[in-house]
């Protein structure tokens, strides 16, 4: 055995070398920093763009750049559905909305260039809603807005939805994406995301000063004046990455109401007055949509990786109300000792009152998982590490008939945990579980994992940052933030069900050889049917998406009309759903709207239909930022079956090829 280890060592060392790699197992730093903010402007400006400049004017404007419009809002009019819009550099001074209402428009800066869209604050209690300096009308859907300074704004952007008109359509502003932007100075929240606004891509922004409306207040600085740097209630499939989010009157960011599979990774959050990132929260009960969520979960299957989240007022990380939630690699530093609210722990599992008057509702948390993060404390922090709350007799004797006592439980059952790092200075970590079946309260890092019968391979160590936060202390290694985990991560999104759909028949196919296989573009979405065969509705797909249906697996072939809508309705069962999509898709397949691709061959990397040691140095080179991973080689690749390729995989491989252990 031993002889073996050393030959495993020996291989991991020859490939680090052989491509000028030295990776520390179990996974790899990346950058040296986390790449956060905007970048540097330098995209072209496309064709037929209509500019705009402080210096145009609306009578006598082209669109052209020698004859610019002096207004953005008479810009997007002129750019009509599809359009770009081109904000020369200087501040526009709308005195409205910058209002978008068209599908699949961009407003951006000039190449090189930078623009300030600057809105007042408003005060007027008949309109302050409506005064968002941007707003993204519910016909907006595919949106851009790119490389802008946008300031003030009851939201300096907002997002909307039909979800309040009461109509049948619910539907709100989706498909959008911020991105390189710098946003602050808002009355209320920075972004507001409002339901049914899906798929919205937040990225390398800045987002700061939220809440001004209440800075000169005494309760300004307890975090309880509700205005977020990143406000999403009921939208699916949101994505937050590589923004620095910073100096927040309450919470950095959350996803609540429902939302499903948010990804929030790759931020800097840092001095807000209630929670860095809060996976769900408190939401009114009308909000949800309860024919895809009828038990009032706050979140489903949201995760929280690779984020550094520095001084906050209330936990570093929250869950409320949460099923599936997973929270990893994320490194928490002086929480709960920001400002003067400073409640709750570090790591925090609370619950949701949603409004106070809903007992179908507030459910636990259910099934989370929490691993691979350091927590580091200051000296001043006298509180507890991780706290479970519950509370006794939420609803008085009588408010509801029938319900003579109601508790809330922040959590069902033990969460699954391990591998975390924990310290306090100067004293030892505590933890407490409030559940009157489970109390435990004070108790130390033995007593906590005994109590949880988890928490293995944790540890209470210095983690000895760096000036970026990285630990230094060998027994820190694989915890807390890397440098990146990629460059644009994209997430798996679920097509949200809706409790309304007809189905639309089966295409009648047109047989054509089976096409050969063709590259999958990086920015790929995996599908895999387990996750929403029960739902109805549509896969709205591009070129290279992949479908996994059982042990099949299908790509999208280029040359369609994208996005390319296939029809979906609910299965009784995941069997049934599997015999049902096969045959479904099969006939995709034959028309030539599908491939039908080899089964997954775990390990395989670099796709060469063979498992060997290049696979490893496949996985470090694109670790590094030095060679690509295609969709199915990322899937091949990660044998540790976390959904994350990183380097515990490569040395998973080696392990393997070097017989300890059994399987890939």
């Amino acid at each position: 055995m031993q002889a073996k280890l050393k030959w495993a060592i020996s291989i991991l060392l020859a490939v680090a070398l052989a491509f000028g790699l030295f990776v520390a197992l179990p996974h790899s730093r990346g950058a040296s920093s986390l790449t956060v903010g905007p970048r540097t402007n330098t995209a072209d400006d496309p064709a037929g763009a209509i500019y705009v400049s402080p210096d145009g004017n609306d009578a006598t404007a082209t669109g052209a750049v020698g004859a610019p419009y002096g207004s953005i809002n008479a810009a997007l009019a002129a750019a009509g559905p599809g359009g770009c819009v081109v904000l020369r550099g200087g501040t526009y001074y709308e005195h409205s909305n910058v209002r978008i209402q068209n599908p699949n428009v961009t407003i951006k800066s000039a190449k090189g260039e930078w623009a300030v869209i600057e809105l007042p604050l408003a005060h007027d209690p008949d309109t302050y809603k409506q005064s968002s300096a941007i707003r993204f009308d519910v016909g907006s859907s595919g949106g851009k807005l790119q490389g802008v300074e946008v300031v003030g704004g009851f939201y300096a952007v907002c997002i909307e939805t039909k979800w309040d008109w009461g109509q049948p359509d619910r539907s709100g502003a989706s498909n959008i994406v911020i991105e390189d932007c710098i946003l602050h100075d808002s009355r209320n929240d920075v972004v507001k995301i409002k339901p049914n606004c899906d798929n919205i891509t937040i990225r390398y922004c800045e987002i700061y000063n939220s809440g001004r409306a209440y800075a000169a207040s005494p309760s300004f600085p307890t975090g309880e004046n509700n205005a977020e740097g990143i406000d999403n209630v009921n939208g699916d499939n949101m994505v937050v990455q590589n923004n620095y989010i910073h100096d927040i009157c309450s919470t950095g960011v959350y996803a609540k109401g429902g939302a499903i599979h948010a990804l929030i990774e790759n931020n800097r959050i840092e001095r807000c007055y209630a929670a860095g990132i809060m996976v769900g929260f408190d939401t009114s009960p009308e909000f949800f949509d309860l024919s895809v969520n009828p038990d009032y979960y706050e979140n489903i299957g949201g995760v929280v990786r690779n984020n550094l989240v520095i001084d906050t007022g209330w936990e570093g990380i929250g869950l409320y109300a949460s099923r599936d939630a997973q929270v990893y690699n994320n490194t928490i530093v002086n929480a709960v000792v920001y400002g003067t609210g400073n409640y709750h722990t570090p790591l925090y599992f609370g619950v949701a009152n949603q409004d106070w008057g809903n007992p179908d509702g507030c459910p636990p948390n259910l099934n989370p998982a929490i691993h691979h993060n350091i927590v580091y404390q200051p000296a001043s922090f006298a509180g507890q590490m991780i706290e479970i709350r519950y509370v006794t007799g939420f609803y008085s004797p009588g408010e509801f008939p029938g319900l003579a006592s109601y508790d809330l439980s922040a959590l069902d059952g033990m969460p699954t945990m391990h591998d975390n790092c924990y310290f306090v200075v100067g004293r030892s970590a505590s933890f407490r579980d409030n559940r009157p079946g489970s109390l435990l309260s004070g108790a130390g890092l033995t007593a906590w994992q005994a109590h949880i019968g988890g928490d293995m391979g944790s540890i209470e160590a210095n983690p000895a940052f760096d000036a970026d936060y990285f630990a230094t202390n060998p027994l820190c290694e694989g915890m807390g933030i890397y440098g990146e985990f990629v460059v644009e991560p994209t997430p798996t999104p679920v097509p949200t069900p809706t409790s309304e759909f007809t189905p639309t028949p089966t295409p009648t196919p047109t047989p054509t050889p089976t096409p050969t296989p063709t590259p999958t573009p990086d920015d790929a979405v995996v599908y895999n049917i387990a996750d929403f065969y029960a739902g109805s509705g549509f896969l709205f797909l591009k070129h290279g998406d992949i479908i996994i249906v059982g042990a099949r697996r299908y790509r999208v072939l280029p040359g369609l009309s994208e996005p390319y809508e296939i029809a979906y309705w609910s299965q009784g069962s995941l069997e049934t759903a599997i015999a049902w999509w096969t045959d479904y898709l099969d006939s995709y397949v034959e028309s030539g709207v599908l491939e039908l691709l080899p089964p997954l061959l775990p390990g395989d990397a670099n796709g060469d239909g063979i498992v060997n040691a290049s696979d490893a140095a496949a996985v470090l080179r694109y670790l590094a930022g030095l060679g690509v991973l295609d969709t199915l080689g990322r899937l091949n690749a990660d044998v540790t079956g976390d959904g994350v390729v990183k380097a515990d995989d490569a040395a998973k491989i080696l392990r393997w090829l070097a017989g300890l252990v059994e399987a890939l």
